[in-house]
């Protein structure tokens, strides 16, 4: 019998499984608390930008640095994260009153503001993990890449919504689904999140040095 070796296709999956199972444990254990969400966040990718680029990473311990380097950096993006999630919040409670709470004209378009909110945050902690920049020039960015790029805005915010789509339109797998997540869900959406993003953050990274402006 053939045993994989630990160079083979099968233990590089394993371990990257491994690594994104250790991140998301971590993940959780820091962005359960208010004061660190943020950080925790734009820790999260900036980690997981690091096994995408298959250097020796340890995913607890570089996730801790990465928290203490971030935590300053990613306070004025960690009110709009706490804004979005207040917001999808209050809709689903809405949703689930027995009494309307809302007009129907105002729920749609608190839905969309809701939407919306994500698909930028989609793309400003992803830059906040990337890139140096003002936060004002971060969130000018994220608006600009989130209108540029529609299929891929709409791929990761699906990704990031995918706890809210699954407990409305699937609640009967959602058991199932929270379990998963809380075991990988957070640091494999990253890991994939990344995975689309990178070619755009090239991009963005050669237009910003050509101008002088932001360092990866």
């Amino acid at each position: 019998m053939n045993i994989p070796g630990p160079d083979s296709r099968i233990a590089r999956f394993l371990t990257k499984i491994c690594d994104l199972i250790f991140l998301n444990a971590i993940f959780i254990l820091t962005g359960c608390t208010i004061v660190c969400l943020g950080a925790a966040v734009t820790s999260l990718y900036m980690t997981a930008r690091e096994l995408h680029r298959e250097r020796d990473c340890t995913p607890v311990k570089d996730f801790l640095r990465n928290l203490r380097k971030a935590f300053t950096a990613s306070t004025p993006a960690a009110l709009l994260l706490l804004a979005d999630l207040t917001l999808l919040a209050v809709l689903y409670r809405a949703r689930c009153a027995e009494t309307l709470l809302f007009t129907p004209e105002l729920f749609v378009l608190l839905c969309i503001a809701a939407v919306i909110l994500t698909a930028i945050l989609s793309y400003l902690f992803p830059l906040l993990a990337c890139f140096e920049n003002t936060f004002s020039k971060h969130l000018g960015n994220a608006v600009r890449l989130a209108l540029a790029n529609l299929p891929v805005t709409f791929f990761i915010t699906a990704v990031n919504l995918l706890p809210v789509l699954v407990i409305l339109f699937l609640p009967q797998f959602f058991g199932s689904f929270l379990g998963a997540w809380l075991l990988i869900g957070a640091g494999l959406g990253a890991y994939v999140n990344l995975f689309y993003l990178q070619k755009l953050f090239k991009q963005y990274q050669e237009h910003s040095v050509s101008k002088g402006g932001m360092k990866p």
